[in-house]
């Protein structure tokens, strides 16, 4: 028994670690790249008006366009800039908000297009999507806001040196020589992450092995009971904290037979979600902040994060009982 938990568990660190790492290296190698090079400059049309608006760095900025594509390019991002300490915990902490919304376009075209909405319908599958998106709306609005309440309103220029480097690395501009910089500081910065990933990946595989979150199961009963939802609810709610795409192929062939609504189907997906917040954000967002920010950062970054969408979850949930 404990043998096997620890192969799975390896082979679940292993297969995660060799996913998400040439991400990391990627978005680390091409920030690098491009302030070597001076390329950051050619991107000012794109990253002043954000990086103006939300009283961030250009770096910052920068992060938030690149989780439009790649949510762990962009974190790898300001990981480098923290390392180099061109920006500070607090501004990691408001760009992660900042970047709920860039982070749920990304899944458009991979999940949510293409999986969610032919399966639950064009109606219920359209209202579900603009729920999320109005839930991260909400999570990068206030970003922005805590941007301007907690940095200084001239902190957005104190990393000129990322459009111009000085000239010590003036030779930098050369193609050739950016490349090399731009390797070895990726080097040393993924070799760092790798091992704090991989035992952290296999620590929570664990955990989750020896059933350690199975409790959240059994809270979904009383709750749609008392809540007076269709019994289905519950089974929905359950089988999404399991797996998301699980949940949405049960939630649609439910909802095609007649035997739960579309305010049903959306309670339940909101409510999995809600359930299933804390086990989601220890198996997939701790790993990967505890690598790139370090613990103490890392932990109060998925927590704030995860209370954020909790609040704003629960709130639209009681938006939808109430109509």
């Amino acid at each position: 028994m404990i043998i096997d938990i620890i192969y799975t568990s390896l082979i679940y660190a292993i297969y995660y670690t060799a996913r998400i790492i040439p991400i990391i290296a990627i978005g680390i190698f091409v920030t690098n790249f491009a302030i070597y090079t001076g390329l950051m400059k050619k991107l000012d049309w794109l990253i002043y008006p954000i990086s103006s608006t939300a009283n961030i760095s250009t770096i910052s900025a920068l992060s938030v366009v690149t989780c439009t594509f790649s949510t762990t390019a962009g974190y790898s991002m300001l990981a480098d800039g923290l390392n180099k300490k061109t920006i500070s915990q607090q501004e990691v902490i408001v760009t992660t908000i900042i970047s709920s919304f860039p982070s749920i376009l990304s899944h458009l075209f991979t999940f949510f297009f293409p999986v969610v909405i032919p399966i639950l319908g064009l109606t219920t599958g359209s209202l579900y999507v603009c729920i999320v998106g109005l839930v991260s709306i909400i999570k990068s609005c206030t970003g922005i806001i805590l941007a301007k309440l907690w940095l200084p309103k001239k902190y957005q220029d104190q990393n000129t040196q990322l459009h111009a480097p000085d000239q010590a690395d003036n030779k930098a501009k050369n193609n050739k020589s950016a490349l090399t910089k731009s390797t070895k500081s990726t080097y040393r910065m993924v070799k760092k992450i790798v091992i704090t990933m991989f035992i952290m990946l296999f620590l929570v595989s664990v955990a989750f092995e020896m059933n350690f979150f199975d409790y959240f199961s059994a809270v979904l009963d009383p709750i749609t009971s008392s809540l007076g939802l269709e019994s289905e609810v519950a089974l929905i709610s359950a089988t999404e904290i399991v797996n998301s795409y699980a949940g949405i192929i049960l939630a649609g062939n439910l909802q095609s037979e007649g035997l739960v609504s579309t305010k049903g189907v959306l309670i339940a997906l909101l409510l999995g979600t809600v359930i299933s917040l804390s086990a989601r954000s220890v198996k997939h967002s701790l790993p990967l902040h505890i690598s790139l920010f370090g613990p103490k950062l890392g932990s109060k970054t998925v927590a704030i994060n995860a209370v954020m969408t909790f609040i704003i979850d629960v709130l639209f949930i009681a938006i939808l009982l109430i109509i």
